[in-house]
């Protein structure tokens, strides 16, 4: 399978698919050679199946189609769902690893702290970087290799200004806290636009209910009118 699929993918689309892979983090890790040689065995499906009640151009058209909407679906959509409950679980994640710096514990024991005072996706990820140190790894490459797990580029700048902080010495607990106002306000911003939204859609299914039963109202005894002359004339 693995040389099918080198063979008739790019290296580019492999190493995309390979990237977005990365980004389910340690929870939800796909074989992408197998993904991308199923999604050659269904396109194949899809082409012969096409071919016998269109032209051929349309076919390719059709398996084309098929490839940018399987991608999006089973990596675009669903990277999207995970980067939004992780920035969620972001704030409070970050709000502790702070208080543990403030504490004077240093980078590695905070984040391990941190880790062991609550358990959800975006813990279990520095959890993993964690268990890489311990296996020999850096600290620094530890969280670079987090980075590459994270659909998140707000997430992703907090790991970096940390890695940057813990090279350089540079203030750890400021740079953390000026993150995370700018998630804080990113929430707020965000709530607010949803509110706004509220009150177009609830409008937009007003007037689609409301109108037709009112034309109804005025319209209705006109319609019974005419009909009964109708008759009238008939008779």
């Amino acid at each position: 399978m693995k040389n099918l699929v080198n063979k008739i993918y790019t290296k580019d689309t492999i190493a995309r698919i390979k990237k977005k892979n990365k980004q389910f983090g340690v929870e939800h890790n796909y074989d992408v050679d197998l993904i991308l040689g199923n999604h050659l065995i269904i396109s194949l499906f899809i082409f012969i199946i096409a071919l016998m009640d269109t032209t051929l151009l349309k076919s390719i058209l059709i398996v084309v189609a098929y490839f940018f909407l399987a991608e999006y679906l089973f990596f675009d959509y669903r990277l999207a769902k995970r980067r939004k409950k992780l920035e969620k679980q972001s704030t409070f994640f970050f709000q502790i690893l702070s208080l543990t710096l403030e504490s004077g514990n240093n980078l590695k024991n905070s984040i391990e702290l941190t880790c062991k005072n609550m358990d959800n996706e975006l813990s279990r990820e520095f959890k993993k970087a964690i268990d890489d140190m311990t296996l020999g790894k850096s600290l620094n490459e530890s969280l670079d290799d987090l980075k590459t797990r994270i659909p998140s580029d707000t997430i992703n700048n907090i790991i970096l200004n940390l890695m940057e902080s813990n090279i350089y010495g540079n203030n750890m607990i400021e740079s953390l806290n000026r993150e995370l106002n700018y998630i804080s306000d990113k929430i707020i911003l965000e709530a607010k636009g949803k509110i706004n939204k509220m009150p177009i859609k609830i409008s937009v299914v007003s007037v689609l209910i409301f109108i037709p039963l009112l034309m109804l109202i005025i319209i209705g005894p006109l319609i019974i009118k005419v009909i009964e002359s109708l008759n009238t004339v008939n008779f």
